[in-house]
């Protein structure tokens, strides 16, 4: 038996209905006892919550770009991607374009330039200060 059949089996028997023929049961049927009814609603709410289905990288992309974020937003950095913002960031490349090459948000340009030593922490902030001044 399929876990999703059971638990309906279950929630019929909860609600006093017999989950075969969908008949209430009468009145001094065990399944219409306070106690039995308690016990079928609290296994009914202490299921284990099923888990999603992770989406893949195509469909990470199709959701950000549906939700008008850059395609590649929040998603994990490949060593190759990291070596061409760094590449491009010391070809004196704007950080908007690098941003746009990679479909990313250009504060994630500066974090990761900032997290591979590349730039300070206050070369960071002032990026990122003058980033939404000039974009507010």
């Amino acid at each position: 038996m399929e876990q999703d059949k059971a638990y309906s089996v279950l929630e019929a028997l909860a609600n006093g209905v017999d989950p075969i023929t969908g008949e209430c049961f009468a009145d001094d049927s065990p399944y219409n006892q306070p106690e039995v009814i308690r016990a079928l609603f609290f296994i009914l709410r202490n299921k284990p919550l099923k888990k999603k289905a992770k989406k893949s990288l195509e469909e990470k992309q199709q959701e950000n770009l549906e939700k008008g974020l850059p395609m590649n937003y929040g998603l994990p950095w490949t060593q190759e991607s990291v070596d061409s913002v760094i590449k491009d960031f010391q070809a004196n490349i704007a950080i908007d374009t690098i941003a746009e090459k990679m479909a990313r948000k250009p504060n994630s340009i500066i974090g990761l330039l900032k997290k591979q030593g590349v730039i300070t922490e206050e070369q960071a902030l002032a990026m990122g200060l003058l980033y939404r001044a000039v974009h507010a």
